[in-house]
């Protein structure tokens, strides 16, 4: 989130009391369908974020369902590298607010922003850190289906002694995530997707995610991470465009980009370990997130004796140590 859209004065929440205990601050996050601010529990002290679902959207079913969707899935991956859920309820007013931790930092997309592509050993890590996290949201049955640089967090303010990184990884904005094996009819938390319908950020989305009928799963996360990783390594997105319908031919016809064709430095591997990661045959994708992260280190030489080069072998990739 931003403040670059801050909301009017009468969405304001400074100030006001929430659920007894939380006393609004300031503004510190602005997205498109919620607020994020600065809070303290009155009795602890204790510094928290609380995001509010904007008032347009208060009676929406499928905008309130997501707020749940969102207070749920976040509390239910016991992570370090997972934004933390603290609490979940409705103002007096009606309006739905979680309670999470506090984080201070900038997303992985406002660092490639401000600096330029990141070092190939530095975005191994941040995505190792990421991995712990979405293996945990996976295995409890959870696909997030918006991973992007936005939702990876660099938090500066959390410690975490097993990283030499100045911050911890966070995955963030879990609002869209299917909660995969809880039945519909029961919760009515499956997600907020119609028939037809493109839930996500296009430009990160897996070839069936963008089809009609694409169902989410932890394969749709993992190339969502892959592009990930080649947008923080390449300082773009790989598979640009303007309308919707220009991005889909891209994702799902076009030629997979090259890595190294627009960054020669990149280690030797990369290019195909993108090319799995971002392989449109799903069985020729990495098959778990683990996978991909290990991966990952290997090619960029992080916690190795040396540099694995991927290479494209009858349709698979093997690894060769150089």
């Amino acid at each position: 989130m931003s403040l670059s859209t801050p909301p009017p004065p009468e969405e304001s929440f400074e100030g006001q009391l929430v659920g007894g205990k939380y006393l609004v601050g300031n503004l510190v996050g602005c997205g498109g369908m919620g607020t994020v601010w600065a809070g303290r529990h009155v009795n602890l002290g204790t510094l928290v974020a609380i995001k509010f679902i904007r008032p347009q959207f208060a009676e929406r079913p499928d905008a309130r369902r997501r707020f749940e969707i969102e207070a749920r899935a976040a509390a239910s991956v016991k992570s370090v590298h997972a934004v933390q859920v603290y609490d979940f309820g409705t103002t007096e007013g009606g309006l739905p607010y979680i309670v999470m931790e506090f984080l201070e930092g900038e997303s992985l997309a406002e660092t490639v922003q401000r600096v330029g592509p990141i070092a190939a050993g530095e975005v191994a890590k941040i995505i190792s850190q990421a991995s712990r996290a979405l293996s945990k949201a996976h295995k409890a049955g959870i696909v997030h289906r918006d991973l992007k640089p936005d939702n990876v967090f660099l938090a500066t303010n959390v410690e975490n002694a097993e990283s030499d990184l100045p911050y911890t990884v966070k995955l963030v904005d879990f609002g869209i995530a299917k909660i995969v094996d809880e039945p519909q009819g029961q919760t009515g938390l499956s997600g907020p997707t119609q028939a037809g319908s493109v839930i996500g950020t296009p430009n990160f989305m897996s070839p069936e995610q963008l089809t009609v009928g694409g169902a989410p799963d932890p394969l749709t996360d993992i190339w969502s991470l892959g592009a990930t990783v080649y947008s923080a390594m390449i300082g773009r997105i790989p598979f640009e465009g303007e309308m919707l319908g220009d991005i889909v031919l891209k994702v799902c016809t076009a030629p997979i980009p090259v890595p190294s064709a627009s960054n020669s430095a990149l280690p030797a591997g990369f290019d195909a370990w993108f090319a799995r990661a971002c392989n449109r045959d799903r069985a020729k994708r990495f098959q778990t997130v683990e996978e991909l992260a290990d991966s990952l280190l290997r090619v960029c030489g992080v916690g190795a004796d040396g540099i694995e080069t991927a290479t494209l072998s009858e349709d698979r990739v093997q690894y060769e140590l150089k």
